[in-house]
């Protein structure tokens, strides 16, 4: 009975991170170690929204609400950022889906804001 419990708890959060299902506002910065050019723009904008996806699906029914999420990038110092600006999110959750984002990232390191100002 303690592990249903914990499981539909784990369900609950994450569902909780997921765009449009929360109050909070996020913001997610990623520094790649890449240069700032449109081939690398378009891959790393890509491979982030990819990997918000991912997330999202892996509860079946539940997909994210993309009106809710803004992936841009910027160059800093000569080198991509990719910003992803979250409405509607859990903050309260945030570490788990820091754990299920990095999963997805690999060695890419990220900082998550939340709630965003």
């Amino acid at each position: 009975m303690i592990q249903l419990i914990s499981l539909l708890f784990l369900i609950t959060a994450t569902r909780a991170c997921v765009p449009g299902t929360g109050k909070d506002s996020a913001k997610i910065t990623i520094p790649f170690e890449v240069p700032y050019n449109e081939s690398n723009r378009t891959h790393y904008e890509n491979f982030v929204k990819e990997a918000l996806n991912k997330i999202a699906s892996e509860y079946g029914t539940l997909r994210h609400n993309n009106n809710y999420v803004r992936v841009t990038s910027r160059s800093v110092d000569g080198k991509l950022v990719v910003d992803v600006q979250v409405e509607k999110v859990g903050c309260k959750y945030k570490e788990i889906f820091a754990e299920k984002f990095k999963v997805q990232m690999g060695d890419h390191r990220f900082n998550i804001t939340c709630p965003a100002q």
